[in-house]
């Protein structure tokens, strides 16, 4: 597949608009989107309606059919087509539309523009490929091309939480030949996507005043003991390992016990995730580690929040195709790697590989941004792909 891009191609790369790209990305960056973790959207602030709006707009007026879909009470997908010449495969890019909270970000939803990179919530994670999607779009319509095979664009709501966006979209039916997620997978071509299971752990104690503690039982004290076994668990882990994602992995992130210091706590609740690799399961792992832990007065529920793990298909030509664009965009790492997050991957019912701009290392932080220069490779990546993908 190491041919040469065609002409028309390489004009298409040339009319990538660096400029172009940092306003539309800071546009959405304005556009808030924050999930509501399971609530009914109750200000204009949550969920992915404004944005999806902004999807729909832009690619109506280049010459795209676009829907958008509420498929939950103020959640939403959009879903444009520019539809083929003739039989080509199609390909789909898509991407998530909503974010983590804003709390504690100062002018989060405020796009900047400084040092060549773009700042504000949702910036990498993933506005960024967002806006490279519409640069295509962009690009396609100055040229007036249409490629011999379907073009799709999708806008999914929820990856933050339950993927209920990319769900709704599988369940539609709606297939593409293959599908590209632009999370910020720093300009690496990853095909394999970890996935996530928490759990809580509750211990139980004794309460009594806490100046005669050997007449209770400390849940907390009893907990910590707990979670000193996790990093005997984690070894036991990190001997297996995915030849893309590396072992799986275990985080406590939150723990609450007790009422006053001078009580002997009766209770502790420790909440955990566990990212899955391909094939295991929540019902699995949950298993491993509670056979990995020492009895007593404690107990796992089952997992309350799960992501599939997902991983393209051996030898799929997606892989081929992703790696020859990522090549020919000068892209420095063109070898397949893993996502160590969790994705909409396993949801759409078409092979999918992962590519796009900015790092894990900024999503959801406090300071978020993406390079303008990564938006460009990527997007020329994205065109590169489209041009092979159809034929």
């Amino acid at each position: 597949m190491d041919v040469p891009p065609p002409e028309q191609l390489v004009r298409c790369v040339e009319q990538i608009d660096r400029d172009r790209l940092a306003r539309t990305l800071c546009e959405l960056i304005e556009l808030p989107s924050v999930n509501p973790f399971g609530k009914v959207p109750d200000d204009e602030e949550e969920g992915e309606k404004q944005v999806s709006a902004y999807l729909r707009d832009r690619l109506r007026k280049l010459g795209w059919t676009c829907d958008v879909d509420e498929y939950a009470p103020g959640r939403y997908n959009a879903l444009a087509r520019l539809p083929g010449t003739s039989a080509g495969r199609s390909l789909m890019f898509a991407g998530h539309m909503d974010t983590v909270e804003t709390t504690g970000y100062p002018q989060a939803l405020t796009g900047l523009v400084r040092d060549g990179k773009v700042y504000g919530r949702g910036a990498c994670d993933m506005k960024a490929a967002l806006a490279c999607y519409l640069e295509v779009a962009e690009v396609l319509a100055a040229q007036s091309i249409r490629l011999s095979g379907d073009l799709l664009i999708a806008g999914v709501g929820d990856e933050e939480y339950r993927q209920e966006g990319a769900k709704a979209l599988g369940a539609s039916g709606l297939r593409a030949d293959a599908v590209i997620i632009g999370e910020p997978t720093e300009l690496t071509l990853c095909l394999a996507t970890k996935g996530l299971a928490a759990y809580e752990l509750r211990v139980e104690g004794l309460a009594t005043h806490g100046s005669v503690p050997q007449h209770g039982s400390n849940a907390i004290l009893s907990a910590a003991r707990l979670l000193g076994m996790f990093d005997d668990h984690q070894r036991a882990l990190d001997s297996r390992r995915h030849p893309l994602l590396g072992p799986a992995t275990v985080n406590v992130g939150v723990i609450e016990g007790g009422t006053k210091p001078n009580i002997v706590p009766s209770e502790c609740r420790i909440q955990f995730s566990r990212r899955l690799l391909p094939g295991e399961s929540p019902a699995g792992a949950r298993a491993e580690l509670v056979a990995s832990l020492e009895p007593g007065t404690w107990s796992i529920g089952d997992a309350w929040w799960t992501v599939e793990a997902y991983e393209l298909p051996a030898g799929h030509w997606l892989a081929e195709t992703l790696r020859v664009a990522a090549q020919l965009s000068h892209v420095p790492d063109c070898a397949p790697h893993g996502f160590p997050a969790s994705s909409d991957a396993a949801y759409f019912g078409s092979p999918v590989a992962l590519f796009g701009p900015g790092s894990l290392a900024q999503a959801h932080s406090l300071d978020e941004w993406v390079s303008i220069d990564d938006m460009a490779t990527a997007t020329a990546v994205y065109l590169r792909t489209a041009f092979l993908t159809s034929g």
